[in-house]
């Protein structure tokens, strides 16, 4: 009796412990299918781009974006851009060598999917930290005047680092190689630093961008 009592609590044991490690693999079957397919309708975008201000000048730069697809049409993302100015003149200053680096969300809807061409609208907001130098004017035969433009006359440049509100809407079209390969173009109009203040320096104007998302 107390053999059999031996051999049906060892198969009972062994039961449970083969119970447990199929759970186990069953819970790890599950989390890997979970991780693949977040992984799957997730994306990497990088892009140049060319925003031509309201003042007429250029700033040129990249950015880089990581994102996901919540639904088959509809992604947010979270990414970067590094963009770069050599001059600007805004509210009568002088502004060299502007660096806006914002921080950005982007939401971006679909017309379609797994087009060979896919249009698409897109809204960002984010906070853009911008540093430049900053000349402004001086009185003529000012002993700090290192710059004249027609009849006035500026100071040596100090340099300005300040944050601002950043803002991004447009659209564009992507051109579908592959599924992890679909080089773009868009357009739209973009804000750097967005206030109800009209002295604030705020490069702004119409954005075309080239890129790929992989």
């Amino acid at each position: 009796m107390n053999k059999y009592i031996l051999v049906i609590v060892s198969l009972l044991f062994a039961f449970a412990t083969k119970a447990e490690i199929f759970k186990s693999n069953n819970d790890t079957v599950r989390t890997e299918d979970v991780s693949g397919s977040f992984i799957k309708e997730s994306f990497v975008i990088v892009g140049y781009q060319n925003l031509r201000s309201t003042h007429i000048d250029h700033f040129t730069g990249f950015n880089m974006m990581v994102g996901h697809y919540f639904t088959p049409k509809f992604s947010l993302g979270i990414g970067f851009e590094d963009t770069y100015g050599q001059h600007h003149d805004d509210n009568g200053w002088i502004l060299s060598e502007i660096r806006l680096i914002p921080i950005i969300v982007n939401a971006r809807f679909l017309f379609g999917k797994n087009k060979l061409v896919t249009p698409f609208i897109e809204l960002s907001t984010g906070i853009t930290f911008l540093k430049y130098y900053k000349k402004v004017k001086v009185p003529p035969g000012s002993p700090d005047i290192t710059e004249t433009e027609g009849e006035y006359t500026f100071g040596p440049p100090f340099l300005v680092e300040e944050k601002g509100w950043y803002t991004y809407a447009g659209g564009g079209v992507y051109f579908r190689i592959y599924k992890h390969f679909m080089p773009f173009i868009g357009i739209g109009f973009k804000g750097y630093n967005m206030s109800t203040n009209v002295y604030a320096v705020n490069p702004r104007g119409l954005n075309f961008e080239i890129g790929c998302k992989f």
